[in-house]
């Protein structure tokens, strides 16, 4: 037979563990809930690709535009 103070033990740890636990989830979500609404310092990867497709079309454009001149 299981003595009551056996029971008592392994509850008391079982909720010992499932504190732990859910303190160790809140703050792994309370992370990434605020990396997700706070930018940055770091610029995002898209953003400087969308930079420079940005800047390669303004020398396209600017090109254009000598290339043009030169014929006038």
């Amino acid at each position: 037979m299981v003595s009551p103070w056996m029971t008592n033990t392994v509850i008391l740890f079982g909720v010992i563990v499932a504190v732990v636990g859910v303190v160790a989830y809140l703050r792994v979500y309370k992370n990434s809930a605020w990396s997700t609404t706070t930018p940055s310092s770091r610029p995002h990867p898209t953003d400087q690709a969308n930079e420079d497709l940005r800047q390669s079309a303004e020398e396209s454009a600017a090109a254009g535009q000598s290339s043009e001149d030169d014929k006038n």
